[in-house]
């Protein structure tokens, strides 16, 4: 397959070298030297050698001078900078400790803290990213919303009703849209092609793909992502402002203090916050105490940092008061006691108790006493001020429960265990700042203080039977203010009393941080200066202490000496006292002799400790009661604490025997545990008093490992020895050993202290690596143990703590100290000694080179297994090294290259002292590491990998070689070991025996090393690489083949990337050709012909010059082939490529036009690849390719892929435009990735401003891509224009253009579209009206389509294409018949199926047509603008009916009247009649359908009265007695065109086939519908036919169908029903046309007035208002005056169809009484008076008979009336009708056949029945009685006398009926109603007799006589 693909590929690319060949006019000016073999050929699964990029460049140099080509060439000489960057210090000022006498370590932890950052700036690797991060310079322009979108349907409400009756006169006066100039010039089209290029070229985006943001699977491209600053650590911080605190009585001054606990880890996790809010006046009492007190402690508010927040925190509030006379119970007494509102009454208690207090203070002023306590369940208070409304304020009772409060209004209550304990996120970033008011106070026990017991008091508080609730509370108000910590804070100090930044003010009161003490470890490099010591007291037991012991206090101080003038001044103070002090009280509990302690002592360390600072602990007893010769204080034992031990900081849990007595001289530096000898101890000197040591510091690491490594490299820079380290004196003979040991005891350290200190310990680790000690004149080579450490620690990092890894996976803490910390010993410009550890005159460090049993043979190119031997160079040298025997010869290393550094302290460096190169040992000792060490540092090979370019940057930015030749910057022997570990780390990979996380770090390194590693050497390893992965390919392992296109995608992603690929080879094609084809004069040759095929295939040159390009572009060749196996990734490959190009196109480099084409040669196969695919585009089946991905090659749209099958036909596709190779990168952007590919998985909650912004950059995107291919398309134009099959490919080319009108484009698409319609059009008239009738339709119903855009500019092109179109039309052949009929057919198909078209703008894109029609002063003596104006005036027409059904959408009836009116407006077009007919009956319900679609379709065949076929039905006579409507709708108008000749009669129906198929279908609706007579019509039209064609099988069928139909009639006799008929009358303005109108409704049968009253009711309620529509109730007419305007009435009146008397005797059947109807009745009674009803001789009757304007059934079910008349009936008229109906109901009922005995009894008892005797009884009497006086009623009087005569006999012929049909059970019955009928009879029988003479006299004399003859 991959020689088939090859043969494929040569014969493409042979056919573009020829079309090449032909168009080109010039060759590239930039041309190279030799030339090139193309012989050869290799399949792309396998790898080609790179060629040598320097020596490339050395053998073929480029003619170029200067300039953005010349610099595509070259790398820049400003591409690395080594910048020192100070840090940034939050603080003022930085706490570190003075020089002075501190150790080695102290200043290593300074200058760690303290010293710039070194970064290494690579200046050209953000260009790569320039386009992900900056935000895009959109033009709004460019994304005016697509028509569709932004078009508004006029909605009922807006619409002025009736403004359309006068539609031509609307048209006239309507305002047209700006005409375009010159559009009616006579202009070259060479011109017009110019004019439109010059147009598309403004205003575009130079960043095409800057519109398309990077892809959500993976990161665009790969980047280094910049790790954070190291920086300190915080939680999430929360704010607590301390507002007032007040109690029922004041009389004294109480002290409170703030903390954090967590009561699941039991564990207080701040320190102490103090705070003092007692009022002026209360702290005077205390002013002989504390003259004066320091701002920092006055602080109010304090900063809580909360790393780990959870439901188990509380915030602890202590209380405590100055010590007084009685215990904790007795003083607390009168705050339970007292309330405020009884001080008046108190007055004297209260003064008393004040006096007491006072005389307190004044002498126990410096003790405290325990006093009260609560707590906060600080998440309750968090979540509830999240839900509640800002600055709320909770009240917080005894019982624990709160209440939220507004404006001092208790609004409810909420439990304080309303939040449950669990894993719910607690964040105290976010919740809304909350007031809180702690109301009740527990007092302290004295016996309760402990942390144990106050953890089982915090949790009883969470429990709902809280054993303190039943305690008595002290009242008062503490009032605090909780909310998040703002960012920055001002008038902040640090735990260490340090100002943060911003500070204004020193003299304003400060907030405190407070400083953590986590939950659980943090793990954080130390980067700033902290020394603190916490002193917790605990417990003390006297209780078997001889004498007064009770009140007991414990004074604590920091002696660096023992003398009590040794005290330091370092303990902070508290609240409203000196900010330092020398020594701290513990509270006192009264008459306790094993009190518990909850004090806190901070201490503020010393950055060196001597063996003499200890903390010193005094115990006293305080009197309390003021007696003669009693001292306040008794000294009543003594303990401490040394602070060092073994040289280490003692921390930690203590519990110390105390002394009686004072401790003797030197005590300080022994145990209090040693019993000293004649020292006096409590209780036998056992451990007696319980205190913990807390350490808080960046100096003292509190590992022992960790102390000792530190303590042996600092004896090593001081050289002093011996070293004590705990109980060993380690002597310099043995310091080698306790140092390798020490070493490798660094993996037992604990990780939290390892992290705290890892950049100390990288630092000294790379020091040891990079410069082996001298000791005892020996050189120790540490480097393997340092190596392996360091891989240890750095496994140990990325394995416990994964979650702080960055999106490679790298441990940022890492990644941070190779970016920000790690730099070389010895080079920075601006410190003698800036590298980790300073070198002391008496200390000579050493380079360890090359191990001396390497065996000198070693290949390391090819050796997979590498020497794993120490590299210590003790041994015997064997290695032949000269520089290695050298360096053993004089014990001292010295490295060739290396420059030498100077000194500390200015002196001149020793010889013997090199500046040895980290990456060169760091190779070396990785390379010869083996078993664990090697696994492990492989797994995080990206560590080592950037230390070694970190070190190489910093070696060659301070020796000044970045610019010398890239051979003579390493030796060779660095480059075997890199070597060697690439094949070490491909070979874990091909087995996968290690995780395969290398390739990706690896693979970064080298893309990061780019610059300074032998691009010969990379080339190779690519190829090395690309060789291993090939042999992988076959294995088919998914693993191994993304990791290889991570690699590929790594790679690529340099910065250099495009100058690495030699885009000036021998490849290059013609820089300019020409448009012209004749041009080919010396191109000839085979060579030439094949270096143009090279451009645009995979050729071996190309994949060997365009190396990276190459690999790319095989891969997606590779994956793309149709053959390939489905699991390979392809999405990677494709994302690959459209990130290169995504770079390129944003890259600043490469914005030259030239620059950009020259970059776009490197992508020329890529057209080929794609064309290739194709195929795979249309079909889905078993290809393995997404169609949406690929669409991102393929340019993303669907007409690419047409546009490419459309212009492939041509090989002119591939031409340059104008003639600039620039054109290539056109072509190829136009396939390329212009999709907005996004991911299924992107979010969905984004904001209105991000959704909008994505709107616009997708219009963007949208926009650019189409007018690149309206670019293409321009290229493709010109060049077929002069080519034979020039026919197909216009054709082609049109139907890109009208597809690309018809998907949703931007105005400055459509503009530019227009245009170039409007030159095609206008070079190629024949194209459009000859050749491609179709797309003339279709291009006609594009124009009007936007010609009803809301955007004028778009009106305006799309109206002056639609002119210019008919102008040619009518120049081709004097008329414009076909365009005419084209836009009205396009018209009613738009107006058929657009959803959102708007009439407004089309009426004026109409009027601009006809202004251009006016103006055109060259046709104006033609018939043209008539035939303009004339078409314009029947589109308006049409248009105007469109607002209408808009309207009514959903009025069935009405939009059925419009759309038949507008069927007569566009009658003249048969075919589009048609269609608009057929859109009617599909758009009805299929009842109406069934009964109207035969006879509407028969009347279209009026035009099959031209065919000479006797048998064929001759006009629409022939359908008459189908309906009778068909003879009015018959006409067609005679335009100036015959359908024939236009070929409007040319579609499926207009033949003898198309006949006979709508009459049977005609037929089988009929059938559907139950209407048989006529179907018997329909086929009396269709027999004929078959039997002129001999059909005996048609003939069959419809006489079977024939006798199915009559059978129906039949057996469906009496049984059939039609429908039932209303009138409808619509009155009031509101219904606009409908107004004053009435119709006759078609109801379905059975249809009561009811259902139809309520249907329209509701439906105009639903449309106006329900209060907005009135049904009048009666059938009376109407006064239009008398009723409201602002409402719409509707009158609903039964109707019946009506019959004159002449037509009765062709209506027989039921059916025929229900066909073709035209005329209905409905009767109004009346009286005289206005009653509607009255007695019998004054009851009139009104009947109406209306005429509608079409005969029932109808397309319609609603039908105009067009004639209505009235006849009025007198009273006695009224009788005659009635008596008239009820014999002829009583005659139906005697001779209905079945008789229905039912039936007829109900019609007999409503004629003579006793009840309703006075019905014909009365009549007569009224009418009867007497005889008239008016001569005019005598016939009436005469009628009703006969209808009477006639009723009695139907009675008594009814009564025989009935007898005949009853049982034995209704004889009674039978009985009564004869007895009724004979009384009913004799009543009547004088009326009856009475005659009217005068109607009897004879009407002329009868004469009698005889003739005589």
């Amino acid at each position: 397959s991959a020689a088939t693909v090859m043969a494929e590929r040569r014969a493409f690319a042979q056919k573009i070298s020829r079309l090449s060949l032909k168009i080109a006019a010039t060759v590239l000016t930039f041309s190279f030297c030799s030339p090139l073999d193309f012989s050869l050929q290799i399949p792309l699964t396998e790898a080609v050698e790179p060629v040598d990029f320097e020596e490339y460049l050395i053998t073929h140099p480029p003619l170029i001078e200067s300039g953005p080509l010349r610099d595509l060439i070259e790398f820049p000489p400003d591409d690395i900078e080594v910048l020192y960057t100070p840090r940034e210090c939050r603080t003022l000022g930085q706490d570190v400790p003075e020089e002075g006498e501190n150790d080695s370590h102290v200043r290593d932890c300074t200058r760690s803290y303290t010293e710039d950052w070194a970064i290494v700036n690579r200046k050209y690797d953000a260009s790569l990213h320039l386009f992900f991060l900056n935000s895009l310079n959109i033009n709004t322009y460019f994304c005016l919303s697509q028509d569709d979108l932004k078009r508004r349907s006029m909605s009922i409400d807006d619409t002025p009703r009736g403004s359309w009756a006068c539609s031509i006169f609307d048209l006239k006066n309507s305002q047209p849209d700006a005409l375009l100039p010159h559009l009616l010039d006579r202009v070259p089209n060479e011109e017009i092609d110019r004019h439109n290029e010059d147009q598309r070229k403004s205003n575009r985006h130079r960043e095409l793909f800057a519109l398309h943001p990077a892809l959500d699977e993976d990161e665009p491209i790969e980047r280094h992502c910049v790790p954070d600053v190291p920086k300190e650590h915080f939680g999430q911080r929360l704010l607590v402002k301390c507002l007032s605190l007040k109690f029922e009585i004041e009389i004294e001054p109480i002290f409170a203090s703030l903390a954090l606990y967590d009561i699941k880890e039991k564990k207080r996790i701040s320190e102490n916050f103090y705070f003092d809010l007692n009022s002026e006046q209360t702290k005077a009492m205390l002013r002989p105490h504390i003259p004066s007190a320091a701002i920092s402690t006055l602080a109010r508010s304090a900063v809580f940092s909360i790393t780990y927040p959870s439901q188990d925190v509380f915030l602890v509030i202590k209380l405590e008061k100055v010590l007084q006379q009685g215990d904790i119970g007795e003083c607390a007494e009168p705050y339970m006691v007292f309330k405020e509102s009884d001080a008046a009454k108190n007055k004297e208690k209260l003064e008393k108790l004040r006096s007491q207090s006072e005389q307190f203070c004044q002498r126990l002023g410096r003790y405290r006493m325990p006093f009260a306590w609560t707590a906060i369940h600080l998440m309750n208070i968090v979540n509830s001020a999240g839900s509640l409304e800002r600055d709320t304020e909770l009240d917080m009772g005894l019982s624990g429960s709160w209440s939220e409060r507004r404006n001092s209004s208790i609004v409810g209550r909420r439990s304080l265990e309303r939040t449950t304990s669990g894993d719910e996120s607690c964040s105290l970033t976010s919740f809304r700042p909350a007031t809180l008011t702690v109301t009740n106070f527990f007092k302290q026990e004295g016996d309760r203080l402990s942390d144990e017991d106050l953890y089982k008091f915090l949790a009883d508080m969470r429990r709902p039977s809280s054993v303190l609730r039943r305690l008595r509370p002290i009242t008062g108000r503490l009032k605090i203010d909780i909310s998040p910590a703002p960012e920055n804070p001002h008038y902040c100090l640090t735990p260490d009393l340090l100002q943060v930044m911003p500070y204004p003010d020193s003299r304003v009161r400060p907030t405190k941080e407070i400083l953590e003490f986590p939950a659980r470890d943090i793990y954080v490099p130390n980067t700033t200066y902290r020394n603190l010591l916490y002193v917790n007291p605990q417990s003390l037991n006297f209780a078997n202490r001889q004498g007064s012991a009770r009140n007991i206090t414990v004074k604590v101080q920091f002696m660096n000496g023992e003398d009590p003038s040794n005290a330091m001044p370092v303990i902070f103070g508290k609240s409203s006292c000196a900010e330092y002090s020398k020594e701290a009280y513990t509270a006192v509990v009264y008459h306790n002799r094993s009190p518990d302690f909850h004090d806190e002592v901070k201490i503020k360390l010393p950055a060196s400790l001597t063996d003499h600072h200890h903390i010193l602990f005094t115990f006293y007893h305080v009197s309390c009661q003021q007696k003669q010769n009693t001292p306040l204080e008794t000294p009543v034992g003594y303990t401490w604490i040394p602070m060092l031990q073994n040289g280490r900081l003692r921390t930690g849990h203590f519990c110390l025997p105390v002394s009686l007595e004072k401790p003797p001289q030197s005590y300080s530096v022994l145990s209090p545990d040693v019993p000293l000898p004649g020292m006096k101890w409590v209780d036998n000197h056992r451990g007696v008093f319980n205190v913990e040591v807390v350490a808080a510091s960046t100096i003292h690491t509190q590992d022992q490992f960790l102390d000792k490594f530190f303590a042996l490299v600092h004896a090593l820079d001081e050289h002093m020895f011996p070293v004590r380290i705990g109980d060993m004196r380690i002597m310099e003979n043995n310091l080698e050993a306790e140092l390798k040991s020490s070493i490798a005891a660094l993996n037992s350290s604990q990780l939290e202290p390892v992290v705290r200190f890892l950049h100390l310990l990288l630092d000294k680790l790379v020091l040891l690596m990079v410069r082996p000690p001298v000791i005892a004149g020996q050189i120790v080579n540490l480097g393997q143990a340092s190596f392996e450490v360091m891989a240890s620690i750095v496994n140990r990092l990325h394995k416990y703590l994964d979650t702080s890894q960055d999106m490679h996976g790298r441990n940022s803490l890492l990644s941070s100290y190779i970016h920000y910390v790690f730099r070389l010993p010895n080079m920075d410009p601006n410190s003698p000694s800036p590298g980790p550890g300073g070198l002391g005159g008496s200390v000579h460090y050493a380079t360890m080179a090359r191990s001396s049993v390497r065996p000198s043979s070693l290949n390391l190119n090819r050796s997979r297994s590498l020497s794993n031997s120490n590299p210590d160079i003790s041994g015997t040298p064997t290695s032949p090294d000269d520089e290695v025997r050298s360096i053993i010869g004089s014990k001292v290393g010295r490295h060739i290259s290396a420059a030498l550094d100077p000194i500390p302290g200015g002196q001149e460096p020793p010889p013997s002292s090199p500046a040895p190169l980290y990456h060169e040992e760091l190779a070396l000792q990785w390379v010869v590491s083996s078993g664990s060490v090697r696994e492990g540092a492989l797994q995080q090979a990206w560590f080592f990998f950037e230390l070694m370019v970190k070190s190489i940057i910093h070696h060659l930015y301070f020796t000044d070689r970045l610019q010398s030749p890239r051979k003579n910057r390493f030796p060779e022997r660095f480059m075997d070991d890199i070597t060697a570990l690439v094949s070490t780390i491909a070979e874990a990979l091909s087995s996968l025996s290690s995780k395969p996380t290398g390739n990706r770090y690896l693979a970064i390194q080298l893309q990061t090393c780019y610059v300074f590693y032998t691009l010969f050497f990379l080339m190779a390893f690519y190829s090395f690489c690309f060789q291993v992965s090939t042999k992988l390919y076959a294995l088919q392992n998914p693993t191994l083949e993304s990791l290889r296109l991570d690699f590929l995608r790594i790679i690529c992603s340099h910065e250099h990337y495009v100058t690495l690929n030699l885009p000036f080879s021998l490849l290059t094609p013609p820089a300019s050709p020409s448009p012209s084809v004749s041009s080919s004069s010396g191109f000839s040759t085979h060579v030439q012909d094949q270096k143009i095929a090279n451009m645009f295939e995979l050729s071996v040159p190309f994949r060997e010059q365009h190396y990276l390009a190459g690999l790319v572009l095989t891969e997606l060749a590779v994956i793309l082939d149709p053959e390939a196996d489905g699991s390979v990734p392809w999405c990677k490959v494709i994302s690959v490529v459209h990130n290169l190009l995504s770079s390129h196109d944003s890259d600043p480099r490469y914005a030259d036009p030239e620059v950009k084409a020259r970059v776009a040669l490197l992508y020329l196969p890529l057209i080929g690849i794609v064309m290739e695919t194709l195929p795979q585009l249309h079909d889905f089946t078993g290809m393995f390719i997404d169609f949406c991905i690929l669409l991102i090659v393929l340019g993303g749209i669907p007409l690419s892929a047409q546009t490419i099958r459309y212009a492939s036909n041509s090989a002119h596709l591939y031409r340059s435009p104008s003639g600039s190779a620039f054109g290539s990168q056109e072509n190829l952007r136009w396939r390329k990735d212009m999709t907005h590919w996004r991911q299924t998985s992107e979010k969905m909650d984004k904001t209105r401003a991000e959704l909008e912004h994505e709107a616009i950059i997708d219009g963007n995107l949208a926009t650019e891509a189409n007018l690149i291919i309206l670019d293409t398309l321009e290229i493709i134009v010109q060049t077929v224009s002069v080519t034979e099959s020039k026919e197909s490919i216009l054709g082609g080319v049109l139907k890109v253009l009208l597809h690309s009108m018809a998907c949703n484009q931007s105005a400055l698409y459509l503009q530019h579209c227009f245009a170039t319609q409007r030159a095609l059009v206008s070079k190629f008239p024949e194209l459009l009206f000859e050749e491609e009738t179709e797309q003339c339709a279709d291009l006609c119903l594009r124009l009007l389509r936007n010609c009803s855009s809301s955007i004028g500019t778009i009106r305006a092109h799309a109206s002056a294409s639609l002119y210019l179109l008919m102008r040619q039309n009518f120049e081709i052949g004097n008329n414009f018949a076909r365009v005419k009929m084209q836009v009205t057919m396009s018209l009613s198909s738009l107006v058929g199926t657009s959803q959102n078209f708007n009439e407004e703008f089309l009426r004026r894109s109409l009027k601009t047509i006809l202004t251009y029609a006016e103006e055109d002063l060259e046709l104006r003596e033609t018939t043209f603008p008539d035939q303009v104006q004339d078409l314009v005036f029947n589109l308006h027409m049409i248009l105007s009916d469109t607002v209408k059904m808009k309207e009514h959408q959903e009025d069935p009836e009405m939009l059925i009247d419009l759309m038949y009116r507008y069927c007569f407006y566009i009658a003249e077009w048969i075919t589009s009649h048609c269609y608009i007919i057929q859109y009617t009956i599909n758009s009805h319900e299929i009842n109406l359908a069934c009964k109207i679609n035969d006879h509407y379709k028969c009347h279209k065949f009026d035009i099959y009265s031209i065919y000479d076929r006797k048998y064929l039905p001759v006009g629409c006579v022939t359908f008459q007695n189908i309906s009778s409507n068909v003879l009015e709708e018959s006409a067609v108008s005679d335009d100036v065109v015959s359908p024939d000749e236009e070929g409007i009669c040319s579609g499926k129906y207009f033949t003898e086939a198309g006949l006979v198929g709508l009459l049977e279908q005609a037929a089988a609706s009929f059938s559907m519908a139950g209407m048989y007579e006529a179907v018997n019509e329909v086929y009396k039209v269709l027999i004929p036919i078959h039997e002129a064609n001999r059909d005996a099988k048609k003939l069959a069928t419809i006489h079977g169908k024939l006798q199915e139909a009559f059978g129906k009639i039949v057996h469906q006799h009496g049984k059939r029903m039609f429908g039932t008929y209303f009138r409808v009358g619509f009155y009031g303005s509101k219904l606009g046309d409908l107004d004053e109108q009435e119709f006759v409704y078609k109801e379905p049968a059975i249809t009561k007035l009811a259902e139809i009253s309520h249907r329209l009711e509701s439906f105009y309620g639903e449309r106006f208002g329900e209060d907005q529509v009135e049904v009048i109730k009666d059938s009376n007419p109407v006064d239009k005056c008398k009723l409201d305007p602002n409402k719409a009435f509707i009158q609903i009146t039964y109707v019946e169809p009506y019959f004159d008397t002449y037509e009765m005797k062709d209506r027989i059947t039921y059916f025929d009484k229900n066909y073709n109807l035209r005329r209905f009745v409905y009767c109004t009674p009346f009286t005289l008076d206005g009653r509607a009803h009255g007695d019998l001789h004054e009851q009139f009757k009104r009947k109406t008979i209306l005429t509608t304007s079409h005969a029932f059934p109808y397309i319609k079910t609603r039908i105009n009336i067009i004639h209505k008349e009235e006849i009025i009936s007198t009273p006695i008229e009224v009788a005659i009708e009635d008596m008239q109906k009820k014999t002829q109901e009583l005659a139906f009922a005697t001779h209905q056949d079945p008789s229905d005995a039912k039936m007829l009894q109900m019609v007999l008892q409503g004629s003579v029945g006793t009840t309703v005797n006075q019905g014909p009884l009365e009549v007569a009497q009224v009418f009867l009685s007497e005889i008239p006086s008016d001569p005019k009623l005598y016939r009436h009087h005469n009628k009703l006398r006969l209808c009477f005569k006639d009723f009695t006999k139907r009675c008594e012929d009814a009564l025989r009926k009935n007898k005949s049909l009853i049982g034995p059970d209704q004889k009674e019955y039978q009985r009564e109603l004869e007895r009724n009928y004979h009384r009913l009879k004799e009543a009547l029988q004088p009326l009856i007799n009475r005659k009217i003479p005068q109607l009897y006299k004879p009407v002329l004399q009868v004469n009698s006589h005889r003739s005589d003859n």
